[in-house]
């Protein structure tokens, strides 16, 4: 049996912080999270925080790309461990690698490289836990589809969900699509029923539509404000819908990009941070230096701190969620201990997962990062293993 204690810290939980905290863990599970003084135990492994702060681990529900991969281009365990790594420096430590529209073989080859990494199963694997597959597409709206290639965004087509689902094998947990394509509904409860939740996004949903959505058993909007209808106060649409209804949890790319840190404050204030997750929606240069990389037939670029097509159009972030949440504090005014919870305690529920990731309370995975005030990380704990530090 090992033990682990991290302590000399604000401990953020994320529901509260606690000043001089600490967590102490055995055989990567928490027995213990709150003040030092409690904790009368020694361990095997003891890290002084230094005052720094004591967070769970991130959870990160849309990550295309990282470490210089792209799952949907590069569909096998390579790319996987390559993203896994790249941003545990970042503090996630929990994620869902997502699958973009492409060919359906692609599709399924990408699919069953995740399967393959479901709970850290490659041997020597190091980095955030892989927890399944995000599958976004290609059931969208050609009006909103963004980036995704045109010629293969499709109408809903049970067959070949169940052909994707198949190609998961019970590791997809998410879906993307847009709930107002015919047979929409009727593959919300089919994915529902093979165990993912359902996510209304790349939509021109109506307000209406949108709602018909969450009635069929959707829980998650994909990235609030991109690639959906536009708010409007005769027509509130899809945005309208998943900010009024509680239902829905939309997530969020607080890059200052994708969303202006102004409409980020908004959202925070009509949802809470229970009804907000933050994502990073990041791509291959994450981790890397890279400027440029294939995107099907494209080719994407890095500039103005995001990526784009060659004709403007946004696809995707070179975001982290430790820079997500201190945007979210820096420039939309949300306080740390909420800007925390948008980025474990809100996507692990998101999940299903509530109480074991994105949480540091008795019972939980020891997911733990360190960081300091700026949210520089400095070490990273999954299940009680050490998979990042940062060089002093």
């Amino acid at each position: 049996m090992s033990t682990l204690l991290v302590h000399h810290g604000t401990l953020y939980t994320p529901f509260e912080a606690i000043e001089d905290g600490a967590v102490l863990a055995r055989d990567g599970v928490i027995e213990y999270a709150g003040p030092r003084s409690e904790v009368v135990s020694r361990a095997d492994v003891e890290i002084d925080a230094g005052g720094r702060l004591i967070c769970p681990g991130f959870v990160d529900i849309q990550v295309n790309g990282g470490g210089g991969a792209l799952l949907t281009e590069q569909p096998d365990r390579a790319a996987v461990e390559a993203m896994a790594r790249a941003h545990a420096r970042f503090g996630t430590t929990s994620l869902l690698p997502t699958v973009v529209t492409a060919p359906e073989e692609q599709m399924a080859r990408a699919l069953a490289a995740v399967r393959e990494a479901v709970e850290r199963s490659f041997p020597g694997m190091t980095g955030a836990r892989v927890l399944g597959a995000h599958l976004e597409g290609p059931f969208l709206s050609q009006q909103r589809r963004g980036a995704h290639p045109e010629r293969l965004v499709r109408a809903p087509d049970r067959a070949l969900l169940d052909r994707l689902l198949d190609a998961a094998g019970g590791a997809l947990r998410l879906i993307t699509l847009a709930p107002e394509l015919p047979g929409a509904l009727d593959l919300i409860a089919a994915a529902r029923a093979a165990g993912a939740a359902v996510s209304i996004g790349h939509s021109d949903a109506t307000y209406e539509e949108a709602l018909h959505g969450l009635d069929a058993g959707a829980t998650a909007g994909t990235h609030l404000f991109n690639g959906m209808r536009p708010l409007g106060q005769r027509e509130p649409g899809i945005i309208g819908a998943l900010l009024r209804d509680a239902r829905a949890t939309p997530s969020l790319i607080a890059d200052g990009v994708h969303v202006h840190p102004a409409v980020l404050a908004l959202a925070y204030r009509a949802k809470g941070p229970e009804g907000i997750a933050l994502v990073t929606d990041a791509m291959s240069p994450v981790g890397t230096d890279v400027a440029s990389f294939p995107l099907g037939r494209a080719t994407a670029v890095v500039r103005d701190g995001a990526c784009f097509l060659e004709d403007g159009t946004l696809a995707g972030s070179v975001l982290s969620m430790n820079e997500a949440v201190r945007r979210m504090r820096d420039e939309a005014g949300v306080p740390l201990v909420d800007a925390l919870r948008m980025a474990t305690a809100t996507p692990a529920r998101v999940l299903g997962r509530s109480g074991e990731i994105g949480v540091l309370a008795p019972g939980a995975r020891a997911d733990v990062v360190v960081c300091d005030a700026d949210l520089a990380v400095w070490k990273v704990f999954v299940g009680g293993e050490p998979v990042y530090e940062a060089a002093s």
